[in-house]
């Protein structure tokens, strides 16, 4: 499965050392390189997808996570197509998908309502651009972390030359189906197109850093909890 496919927006055992992503430390208030915690998109108040994700920073100045192919995550039961108008129902089916096909390092910075993510082809780790992806700021929960996607996106090309916005359609859709207010789609899209300007400009140092890291050879893949609808 694609995975902007778990998207209303879009598209897993404990590391060395690490705290697993059941920790009963429910109070803890940062995560340390390593642990494994459950990066979770909602939607009507409700899980939308739950991706497990091992931690690479999270420090006042940015939480970062990676995303591993072979990890086993939970997304809504339906297509591409028809995930906007499923969303607005706010009732759905979920299932069980596995990550494929890329590596990822989605990098979010302290009340910013977008993350980035750098992206990889998988196994050979080929770096095939980065992506601005609008969201709520990161809100912390017993499992890791919650957000809720904003649909549009703004693709970015690997030599930082240039960007894109992408599914300006489906934003228009989910503005029609309510779930966007005309003047909450416009804000959305003025953020996104500062982000991405940003990034080919003055961020371009920290999408180097990167577009260079690479996982310690020692950690392994995140486990999907039992509970990874627990609110």
């Amino acid at each position: 499965m694609d995975s902007a496919q778990t998207r209303p927006g879009k598209n897993h055992s404990t590391a060395s050392g690490g705290r697993a992503l059941t920790s009963p430390e429910l109070n803890i208030l940062n995560w340390t390189p390593g642990d494994h915690v459950l990066f979770r998109q909602l939607w009507s108040s409700r899980v939308w997808a739950a991706i497990p994700a091992t931690i690479v920073e999270d420090s006042s100045d940015k939480v970062s996570l990676y995303i591993a192919p072979g990890a086993t995550f939970a997304g809504p039961d339906c297509s591409r197509d028809e995930h906007l108008q499923v969303a607005a129902t706010g009732a759905w089916e979920t299932k069980r998908y596995v990550w494929t096909d890329q590596h990822h390092l989605w990098s979010s910075l302290p009340g910013e309502a977008a993350s980035i993510w750098t992206i990889w082809s998988a196994p050979d780790w080929t770096h095939v651009g980065w992506k601005v992806n609008p969201e709520t700021p990161l809100k912390r929960s017993p499992l890791g972390f919650d957000t809720t996607d904003h649909v549009l996106d703004a693709v970015i090309n690997a030599d930082l030359t240039s960007w894109q916005l992408k599914d300006e359609d489906e934003l228009a859709v989910a503005v029609d189906l309510g779930l966007f207010s005309v003047a909450e789609a416009e804000q959305v899209r003025r953020e996104t197109k500062r982000i991405a300007t940003e990034c080919v400009t003055s961020r371009r140092r920290h999408l180097l850093t990167w577009a260079a890291w690479r996982p310690p050879a020692a950690w392994n893949l995140p486990i999907l909890p039992t509970n990874w609808e627990a609110r």
